[in-house]
């Protein structure tokens, strides 16, 4: 029943004798709005890509060192060679995936914001064009045209798209592991009669094992959502292994995946410092909760990710993830489009493959942000889930249409007042997020744009100094430090480097290194303030030429002398004060 009237709401067809069941048999005007869709996704995604969001977050820049240090010594931050399951870069052990696929861009770009961007920027570009495919193989060829539009415009996709971390990937991972399991034509939703492909299986297999490798939420998300369609599917599963290639096919996956994911598995078992980083900000619950209380606290954060605040109003309210505008993850108009594909999923559940393949996939999106402790929900845990809530959406719009084509008196004037708002919604988000730049104060120092800015200006300056103090409360300010002024790699395992482990007092950053200097960059934290090396400058009989990078106010260097450079933030005050001092 919907809007007072009980319609039928059919799921696109299946047969392969339909067209619409084959994503590449395609009309010249369909193929020119794919085209459209694509140029645009890639337009959102490339343009400003070193200025939009301003600066660089700690992860970002953690991706961008290592690939570097990889890329000119072979070997990470910590001397590591060509590490393949996880790298320890502030101590949580992140996986390598990212970095891997920087390094390429790294060589022919050198190491930038831009480069470092440009893998999630051409991974989410390749993402709408596998929506498409997936949404047209599911459920015919207008939901998968309408999924990759829909995505193309999301605002989650689009932001994470322009940042180079690990998480950037997660739906680019999920849709290849997707649509290389329809390609080989392998039992996962289709009950139709294309012949299994055994070689494409295998591929599958490769694609899948080797998705494992990236981001830890995609780990957890991954094995469960196909598990989860292996039960959803099972009868087809059952049919097709009585054909010779169809055997064929489920043996090459089954081996190709197993060889891949193997060592990644085996070192989970072996190796808890290999899963540190999915636990590096603390469980949900305290050590003291009882077994209930556990369970209960995690079950508690799962309905939150389906309201409205985590997906249409405020987002993930970390200032380094946070939206860029005032739309959240999804636009409003988003929000009937969902509720009627759900609608149509759970009227068709029964008959329906696909329909169930989709609410598994939504059901389990957030389960990878069920775990770990964070200041809100966590948008790049969850981001398994968005192809599938895209999918969703897309779905609902095909049968709005549905339900709209016979009533063709209403029809015209539904649909252009339709298009018109989301138009509207589209242009003024655009315009906030390339236009307005209006970022927080808390987004800024996030990303260290007033850092960079004092990196700029010191750059030039670095080889007529003796020693740089950074002031501050940020643990990884030396990675922002190396990646800004373009250190040399080599230079990095020669200098001296000193590292201590966290906390810092107040019992931030327990579980990582925190590095006090660098070569002649030395990092002020607490009340130690590098003393021992500051007078080691002072009483060592010769003439120094010092530089101190400090807030406004710290260490009372004011009182004595004038900043020599002001770094700005979005107000026009001062956010940081560069003295150039001789000891």
């Amino acid at each position: 029943m919907i809007f007072g009237k009980s319609v039928s709401l059919p799921m696109a067809p299946q047969k392969t004798t339909n067209a619409s069941a084959d994503p590449f048999s395609l009309a010249k005007s369909t193929m020119k709005i794919l085209l459209v869709i694509i140029v645009v996704a890639g337009a959102l995604r490339l343009a400003e890509l070193g200025q939009i969001p301003a600066g660089i977050n700690v992860d970002e820049a953690a991706n961008a060192w290592n690939a570097y240090t990889l890329l000119k010594t072979g070997k990470d931050q910590h001397g590591v060679g060509w590490p393949i399951l996880y790298t320890r870069a502030f101590g949580e052990n992140r996986s390598t995936s990212y970095i891997y696929a920087l390094i390429p861009f790294q060589a022919l770009g050198g190491m930038s914001i831009q480069t470092t961007r440009l893998p999630a920027a051409l991974g989410g570009l390749l993402s709408v064009l596998l929506m498409y495919f997936v949404g047209a193989r599911l459920f015919g060829q207008s939901a998968g045209m309408i999924a990759a539009g829909m995505l193309a415009l999301n605002p989650w996709h689009l932001q994470i798209s322009r940042l180079g971390v690990e998480a950037s990937l997660s739906p680019l991972l999920v849709l290849a592991s997707l649509a290389a399991l329809l390609w080989a034509n392998l039992p996962v939703v289709d009950n139709n009669q294309r012949p299994a492909r055994p070689l494409f299986a295998m591929l599958a297999g490769l694609v899948l094992g080797l998705s494992l490798y990236g981001y830890w939420a995609v780990r957890i998300f991954l094995p469960l959502f196909f598990i989860g369609a292996v039960a959803v599917t099972w009868r087809l599963r059952w049919q097709r292994p009585k054909t010779r290639d169809g055997t064929l096919a489920i043996g090459a996956f089954l081996l190709a995946l197993v060889l891949t994911c193997a060592p990644l598995f085996w070192r989970h078992v072996v190796d808890p410092e290999i899963g540190k980083r999915a636990r590096i900000q603390g469980w949900v619950w305290e050590e003291s909760d009882s077994l209930i209380q556990k369970i209960a606290k995690v079950v508690n954060r799962y309905p939150g990710h389906f309201g409205a605040d985590f997906l249409f109003i405020n987002g993930d309210h970390d200032p380094a993830y946070s939206p860029l505008t005032d739309t959240a993850l999804f636009h409003w108009y988003d929000l009937p489009f969902l509720v009627l594909g759900l609608i149509a999923c759970v009227r068709r559940a029964r008959a329906s493959p696909p329909a169930r393949l989709l609410l598994l996939w939504v059901i389990l999106y957030p389960v990878a942000d069920l775990l770990a402790r964070h200041s809100s929900l966590h948008s790049l845990r969850s981001l398994p889930g968005l192809p599938g809530l895209i999918l969703l959406a897309a779905l609902g719009v095909v049968h709005a249409w549905k339900w709209l084509r016979p009533h063709r008196f209403t029809i015209a004037s539904i649909g252009y007042s339709l298009l018109g708002l989301i138009a509207v919604f589209n242009i003024l988000f655009l315009k906030q997020f390339f236009l307005d730049r209006n970022y927080t104060v808390e987004k800024l120092y996030a990303n260290q744009v007033d850092h960079f800015q004092a990196c700029d200006w010191l750059r030039s300056r670095l080889s007529g100094v003796d020693a740089v103090f950074w002031s501050g409360s940020s643990a990884h300010r030396y990675i922002y430090t190396v990646v800004c002024v373009g250190y040399n790699p080599e230079q990095w395992f020669r200098d001296v480097r000193e590292i201590v482990p966290g906390p810092l007092p107040g019992g931030v950053f327990a579980h990582e290194d925190i590095y006090l200097r660098v070569g002649k960059f030395h990092f002020m934290f607490g009340d130690s303030q590098s003393r021992a090396e500051l007078s080691e400058l002072l009483h060592n009989d010769r003439s120094d030429r010092v530089i101190f990078v400090v807030r406004p106010g710290e260490l009372g260097l004011h009182r004595n002398a004038r900043p020599v450079y002001e770094a700005l933030g979005p107000d026009g005050k001062p956010t940081l004060w560069i003295f150039d001092v001789k000891l």
